[in-house]
């Protein structure tokens, strides 16, 4: 998808920023772990630590790429890592919802070859979001509290975030769109972790 013109670097801007964001939910997370050793913020942790250093890597690689035409195909490469670091980490947020929920045929997909259109790598993210969304709106309906809520629409707006990105960019805010989705996503979701952090 291409960035609007205005836009080049705001975008690596805005990825960075969603790093420090995911790291962050990353160490909430594992302090929620280690008060209540719930399996769910163990997986919680190690996914958003993924998730922050593909973020943080295709960050610091694009900002500087968007001056510099040369750093191009390591841009490429960074982008390839980030979607792939997503894979992972949506997946292992996939696993511990697929275990809470007691279900025990669990199928891993493998990223096997570098391919030349990231929609279909894009795609995967979608629809192992869009599973964890539903699990989430599911659970929402059983707590029907703040928290619940907030982590429906984390990961409501990650999908769509997702999802903008397999659009067809008949409209350059769409790109825009996408990584504004992505950080809202993330940001209700620290939101969620801090209210915890601060009860307990």
């Amino acid at each position: 998808m291409v960035a609007p013109r205005w836009f080049v670097g705001f975008d690596s801007l805005m990825q960075l920023i969603g790093s420090i964001i995911a790291l962050s939910i990353a160490y909430y997370a594992l302090k929620g772990y280690r008060l209540t050793r719930e399996r769910t913020l163990f997986y919680l942790h190690f996914s958003f630590v993924l998730l922050g250093v593909g973020l943080f890597t295709d960050g610091v690689v694009t900002l500087p790429a968007a001056r510099l035409p040369g750093l191009l195909p390591l841009a490429n490469i960074t982008n390839y890592i980030r979607i792939s670091t997503e894979i992972i980490g949506y997946g292992l947020l996939l696993y511990a919802y697929l275990r809470r929920t007691k279900q025990t045929m669990v199928e891993s997909a493998t990223v096997t070859a570098i391919i030349g259109d990231s929609s279909i790598l894009e795609l995967t993210v979608f629809f192992i979001l869009s599973y964890i969304t539903i699990q989430c709106a599911m659970n929402y309906g059983v707590k029907k509290d703040r928290n619940s809520l907030l982590v429906l629409f984390g990961f409501l707006l990650l999908a769509v975030s997702h999802l903008l990105s397999i659009v067809p960019p008949l409209f350059p805010l769409i790109f825009v769109a996408s990584h504004v989705a992505q950080l809202l996503g993330f940001i209700c979701l620290l939101a969620m972790l801090v209210r915890v952090a601060e009860i307990t």
